[in-house]
């Protein structure tokens, strides 16, 4: 039996996750069994509540969870990079980790050499362990409704939805980045095209200013049906369908980028060696295993299947080009903060 946790997803809190005694005997590694490790973390409940009490059982380890939006933890990062109070962090795109390698300690898992190519730490800073696929979320009653169709980006531009969009903000939100950029290399072909910049300025005006605070969010407010439809990721979307929620994912005509999300250990952390245990767990075969059949999330380990998705072979993508991104990632978010303020 695995002891779960509430955790709320747009608010930091600090919760302590624990076992005692309930799940039986394990070998433990004494040099961490007993310490505290604190994870930061943008990701949604179901995924903290299968893996985090197995990674407790296996180590001995306490597992204390702040969750809070990419963008907030980042900042926190920052802010405690002389005093660094947190040990690993869980989740965000690789964009992102890429940009910021200052903050992160170097580390290798044993375990990278078992993972598919989109999956090996290539860095030494980061290690990806999910394949986030960006797409649109439709509420299928509210488009029903309103006899609206959407099967592509295109389609978000119909005067129909002006103000009926739900979608992050991209400056701060590493999902709400990815769409962006997934945006741009789909509809004109590439980061800096006119017509990609023209498509994003359309859609910015379709949104009538109006930017969600968390992606978990944009998610919640579709299937509440305040918003026709939302610009978010796969495994948060597949989620909300399991839940039974009237929506459906949609992966747009123009093609889906599936990007590495990725979890790394804090730089200076207090407890280095129990984070790099969880490292090590997370992109285990277990860990592995746990992530496609008690998660939302696609894994990256060689022969670990994804239950309930289609593969990737039968969805329309595109490939992103993971270094222009990192190495132009503050221009992109200037661009698109430029065309908001013009906008509204």
């Amino acid at each position: 039996m695995r002891r779960t946790s509430s955790i709320g997803a747009a608010t930091v809190a600090a919760i302590a996750l624990s076992l005692t005694g309930v799940l039986g005997t394990v070998a433990q590694d004494a040099a961490i069994s007993g310490t505290t490790l604190t994870v930061y973390t943008p990701n949604e409940e179901g995924m903290l509540e299968s893996l985090i009490p197995v990674f407790e059982e296996k180590t001995g380890v306490q597992v204390q969870i702040i969750t809070a939006g990419t963008g907030e933890l980042y900042q926190r990062i920052r802010s405690e990079a002389s005093n660094p109070q947190g040990d690993v962090l869980f989740g965000g795109g690789a964009a992102q980790a890429a940009a910021h390698t200052e903050f992160w300690a170097e580390y290798v898992s044993p375990n990278n050499e078992f993972m598919v190519e989109a999956g090996k730490n290539a860095t030494g800073f980061f290690t990806p362990y999910q394949a986030d696929g960006s797409n649109l979320l439709v509420n299928t009653e509210a488009t029903a409704a309103a006899g609206i169709e959407i099967k592509s980006y295109a389609d978000l531009l119909q005067p129909e939805l002006k103000g009926k969009i739900a979608f992050g903000d991209p400056t701060a939100s590493s999902s709400a980045f990815a769409q962006l950029t997934n945006m741009l290399k789909a509809v004109g072909g590439d980061y800096e095209s006119e017509a990609s910049w023209e498509f994003v300025s359309n859609l910015v005006t379709q949104l009538n200013g109006i930017t969600i605070g968390s992606s978990s969010q944009v998610a919640k407010d579709v299937a509440a049906g305040e918003y026709l439809v939302g610009l978010t990721y796969e495994p948060l979307s597949l989620n909300f369908v399991l839940s039974g929620a009237p929506v459906e994912i949609v992966y747009p005509a123009e093609g889906a980028a599936f990007l590495p999300a990725t979890l790394q250990v804090i730089k200076g952390a207090p407890n280095e060696a129990a984070a790099k245990a969880f490292v090590d767990f997370i992109i285990s075969e277990e860990g592995q295993t746990i992530l496609a059949e008690e998660t939302a999330g696609r894994p990256l380990r060689e022969g670990v299947v994804k239950p309930g998705l289609p593969a990737l072979s039968d969805i329309p993508t595109v490939q992103e080009d993971g270094a222009y991104v990192a190495a132009n990632r503050d221009a992109i978010v200037a661009k698109y903060r430029t065309i908001l303020e013009a906008n509204f």
